[in-house]
C-alpha cells in the first residue's frame, strides 16, 4: 500500500504544572486518501485481513522541561452522535493489533521526536469497523488534595476491515428546522441520517440569502459537528446572530465528511419568540410540506406526515430516542 506524506496541524494538550504544550502529528497517510481531509489528521483506512500497515507521528513540546510520554493505542466508540474516547488503558479488539515501536520517548525542551505505529490485522478477523486512538501521555502530575491529573493527545484510528472494496461512505440531511432559543436566538436545526457503512465526522457551512431586503448572511460554520455509525442520525445545530431578521431566508447548508459532500436547500423563516419551531421536510415524491402553527401542526411535538393521492395527512408519534437525537 502506498503511503504519502503529511502536513497536517498537531493535537495539542497541556503539559501540566510546567509550562508549555504537547502535541501529536500523523505524518502519511495511504496515497489513495491524498485528498480526503479526514485521512490528513485521522488514520482512516480499509484492510483486508492478514494486512498490516505502519504510520509515523510527530511528537511535539513547547515546554521548557523534558517532557516523557508514554505512547499506548486505546479503544474508543462512536456513540451519542460522538467519537467516544474510553477511559484509561481499556482495551478492544483494536487495540490488541496495534503497537508502537517505543513505548515511551523523552522530548526535550522544546523538542520533537517522531515515533512509528504498526497495525497488524490478523488473517481471521471479521468484517467491520473498529475505532481506537493512538495515545500519547505526559507523566501525571498531582494536583490540588493529592488528585492525580493526566495530560494526553491522541490521533484517532477509523479501520474497516474486509475483503475486496471499501464499502461506501454516505448521509443524508433529512430535516431542516429554523427555531429560536429561550433567550431569542435564532438557531438551525439539521437532522443527518449515516445511510452509509463507515462512520462519519460532520463538518460545514449554512449560508443565507434571498433575505428581506435582498439581505444575505453567512457562511456560518457548523461549530460542533457531530460522529455518526452506520445507520445512526444525529442532529447538528448552527447558532446564529440574534440580531438577524426573521425572513423569509433562503437557506443552504453545506456538510462533509472527508471527501462525500451533500447539500440541502430550503427557504426557512425564524419563528417570534415563544412560537413552535418551522420544518421544512422534503417527503415522499420530493413533496415539501411547511410544519407551522398555522397548519396545526407542531414540528417539534414528533409528527408524522405522510403524503398520499396529493394530501398532506398528519398523524402524531410516540417520541422515541431517534426522533431527538444528539441529546444527552
Amino acid at each position: 500500500m502506498a503511503v504519502g506524506a503529511l502536513t497536517a496541524g498537531p493535537a495539542w494538550g497541556e503539559t501540566g504544572s510546567d509550562a508549555g504544550m504537547i502535541g501529536i502529528r500523523l505524518m502519511d497517510a495511504p496515497e489513495v486518501r491524498r485528498h480526503d481531509p479526514r485521512a490528513r489528521i485521522y488514520i482512516v483506512d480499509h484492510l483486508e485481513p492478514g494486512t498490516t500497515i505502519r504510520r509515523r507521528l510527530q511528537l511535539t513540546s513547547t515546554s521548557p522541561r523534558p517532557q516523557r510520554l508514554h505512547l499506548y493505542a486505546g479503544a474508543a466508540a462512536v456513540q451519542k452522535d460522538r467519537f467516544v474516547f474510553e477511559a484509561d488503558r481499556k482495551p478492544n479488539e483494536l487495540t490488541t493489533w496495534t503497537s508502537f515501536d517505543k513505548p515511551e520517548v523523552t522530548l526535550p525542551p522544546h523538542g520533537s521526536a517522531v515515533v512509528r505505529a504498526t497495525i497488524k490485522v490478523p488473517r481471521t478477523a471479521w468484517r467491520g469497523e473498529r475505532y481506537g486512538v493512538l495515545w500519547a501521555e505526559a507523566e501525571p502530575r498531582t494536583g490540588s488534595g493529592n488528585v492525580h491529573v493526566v495530560n494526553r493527545v491522541g490521533v484517532r484510528i477509523y479501520l474497516d476491515i474486509g475483503r475486496g472494496g471499501e464499502p461506501p461512505t454516505d448521509f443524508t440531511i433529512e430535516r431542516l428546522v429554523a427555531l429560536r432559543t429561550p433567550d431569542g436566538r435564532p438557531e438551525l436545526q439539521a437532522v443527518v441520517h449515516n445511510s452509509g457503512q463507515r462512520a462519519v465526522d460532520m463538518s460545514g457551512t449554512l449560508t443565507l440569502d434571498e433575505g428581506p431586503g435582498a439581505l444575505s448572511a453567512g457562511p456560518f460554520q457548523v461549530s460542533q459537528g457531530i460522529s455518526l455509525p452506520p445507520g445512526g442520525r444525529g442532529q447538528i445545530t448552527v447558532p446564529l446572530d440574534r440580531r438577524l431578521p426573521d425572513g423569509p431566508w433562503h437557506a443552504t447548508l453545506s456538510l462533509a465528511s472527508g471527501q462525500t459532500r451533500r447539500t440541502a436547500e430550503t427557504t426557512i423563516t425564524f419563528p417570534k419568540p415563544g412560537e413552535p419551531p418551522m420544518v421544512r421536510l422534503t417527503g415522499i415524491f420530493g413533496t415539501s410540506v411547511s410544519l407551522t402553527p398555522g397548519n396545526g401542526a407542531l414540528a417539534a411535538g414528533g409528527v408524522l406526515v405522510i403524503l398520499a393521492s396529493g394530501l398532506a395527512v398528519f398523524r402524531r408519534i410516540r417520541r422515541s430516542a431517534n426522533d431527538h437525537p444528539g441529546t444527552s
